[in-house]
């Protein structure tokens, strides 16, 4: 009976621990960008990326090869709800958050290079087509 008690007083404390409220909300992104326009020129280089506004706390935009784009939320999978828990830089492929020092890898579709986090980025989906970038989700 004893054993019962504390297994259960366990269950409930490991439990109560959780919080299931750390997550990156799921918001509707359904948004086209015009390549070829001044304001994402950063973008006509391979290998190059800009943030853009949409998503939870912004969008980053990835030019992974030729006619090939990746689009990633900004919020940083590690603590998400935190008001700091954002992708802040970019160096080549690695995106950085300051608040974490976690790093992931935006051209090997968001992975984690330096934790904490454990999680990759949340990725959306791109498609590319008469010089309109789409993403969606």
């Amino acid at each position: 009976m004893k054993t019962q008690l504390i297994l259960l007083f366990l269950i409930f404390f490991f439990n109560s621990c959780i919080d299931r409220n750390d997550y990156i909300r799921d918001v509707y992104v359904n948004i086209e960008v015009p390549i070829n326009q001044p304001e994402y020129s950063e973008l006509n280089a391979v290998g190059n990326s800009i943030f853009i506004s949409g998503g939870v706390k912004g969008i980053i935009i990835y030019h992974n090869n030729v006619n090939n784009y990746k689009a990633f939320d900004r919020n940083c999978s590690f603590e998400p709800s935190n008001e700091c828990s954002v992708i802040d830089s970019i160096n080549s492929t690695i995106a950085s958050c300051g608040c974490c020092e976690s790093k992931f890898l935006i051209d090997q579709d968001g992975l984690v290079a330096n934790g904490p986090a454990l999680l990759p980025l949340k990725q959306y989906y791109t498609s590319f087509s008469g010089g309109i970038l789409r993403i969606t989700n």
